[in-house]
């Protein structure tokens, strides 16, 4: 690394992507200063649902697949790791999940994913319907399809996102909270760094890890990074006479037992822009989903509405590798829905290529260039 820069990376962005490779690559003895506009974890990370799922989306390159699966691995490691290093009790678990239908339009739907994910080598259980319901009494009456995925895994995504940060503080790193990017510092076609409100700060490298704001902070370069904010809407209930002890999904949406005692029913996706309201729709919609997937948490109360901004692709694939047209800078960005899944796999992946300058084979589709981005 240039011994003339402040610092070896910036990174910018404090969710769980950010802060995943702020630790990766302080670990491997990278000097890093992590960059949040906000709190850490406090945009998407925060709302995330915290599932930790098997890919259920046919359409995915097989790359996209392999990095949820490394991460699905490489979670229980990372959690007791990050747990011993910051004292966090992350509370990670391995329920698993109830995958269901209560019509025969679902039903087909999830017998083509089943299928394909079968063939992606992802563990499946098909049971017969009056079998779930012993094994889950909260499941609907009405189900007519029922299979359980065993690796699927919940955590406070906000709590890990947090225990990142702290670790790759506790080894070195610089962690600037509340502090928000205003542009990219150029020389020619090199990008050098950030420009704070008060201050520049120097590197050799700069990574993008803003989520939905991405294309924002390219903007400022003169470079379209197209992500885009998806609204996700969660509903949670309390006190309800059942919960569920595993993960429910089906019919667009998914319901998930948390430590403390509430049940959240995730998630609308809504491309209306930074809008971050609760609205009588969005809530309307999840009353349905809970009525069709776990009705039983009706007769509880709604103990909290809120919402999140999904950093979204309009490549339909997360953006990971090097921005064409300027040395020096980096994206991770636009990981949708699975962001929480493919995380640790993704920031050890980007840290091995900025310390060793190849990028790893199952990164080389998510490139900006491999996917049609011009500098």
């Amino acid at each position: 690394m240039n011994a003339t820069r402040e610092v070896d990376v910036i990174v910018v962005g404090g969710g769980v992507i950010g802060s995943g490779i702020a630790f990766e690559l302080v670990s491997r003895g990278v000097s890093v200063t992590l960059i949040e506009r906000g709190r850490i974890g406090g945009e998407a990370s925060w709302a995330s649902a915290g599932i930790v799922s098997l890919p259920s989306r046919p359409w995915m390159k097989p790359e996209r697949v392999e990095l949820g699966r490394l991460s699905l691995e490489r979670y229980p490691t990372l959690v007791a790791e990050l747990e011993v290093r910051t004292g966090l009790a992350l509370d990670y678990r391995r329920p698993g999940e109830w995958v269901i239908a209560v019509d025969e339009d679902h039903a087909e739907v999830h017998d083509a994913v089943a299928a394909w994910q079968l063939s992606m080598g992802l563990a499946i259980e098909d049971v017969p319907v009056e079998e779930a319901r012993a094994r889950e009494p909260a499941l609907p009456e009405s189900i007519i399809q029922a299979r359980f995925h065993p690796d699927v895994g919940s955590l406070s995504i906000h709590r890990l996102t947090q225990a990142l940060a702290a670790a790759a503080r506790g080894l070195g790193a610089t962690v600037l909270e509340e502090t928000p990017v205003g542009s990219l510092l150029r020389e020619g076609n090199r990008v050098t760094g950030v420009r704070l409100q008060d201050r520049d700060i120097t590197s050799d490298m700069t990574v993008l890890a803003t989520g939905a704001w991405t294309r924002l902070l390219g903007n400022s370069i003169g470079v379209t990074l197209p992500t885009k904010p998806v609204k996700g809407q969660l509903i949670a209930f309390a006190d309800a006479p059942l919960r569920p002890a595993c993960v429910i999904a089906g019919h667009g949406g998914y319901v998930r037992p948390r430590p403390d005692g509430t049940t959240l029913v995730a998630a609308t996706e809504e491309e209306v822009g930074f809008d971050r309201r609760v609205t009588g729709d969005g809530v309307a919609w999840l009353l349905e989903l809970t009525r069709t997937i776990c009705p039983v948490l009706l007769q509880g109360e709604v103990a909290q509405t809120w919402t999140g901004l999904r950093p979204g692709s309009e490549t339909g694939d997360p953006l990971i590798g090097p921005v064409p047209g300027y040395d020096g800078l980096w994206v991770s960005a636009g990981h949708f829905r699975t962001g929480a899944t493919e995380a640790p796999t993704t920031a050890a992946l980007v840290a091995e290529a900025l310390v060793t300058g190849e990028t790893p084979p199952l990164l080389g589709v998510f490139a900006p260039a491999a996917q049609g981005i011009t500098g």
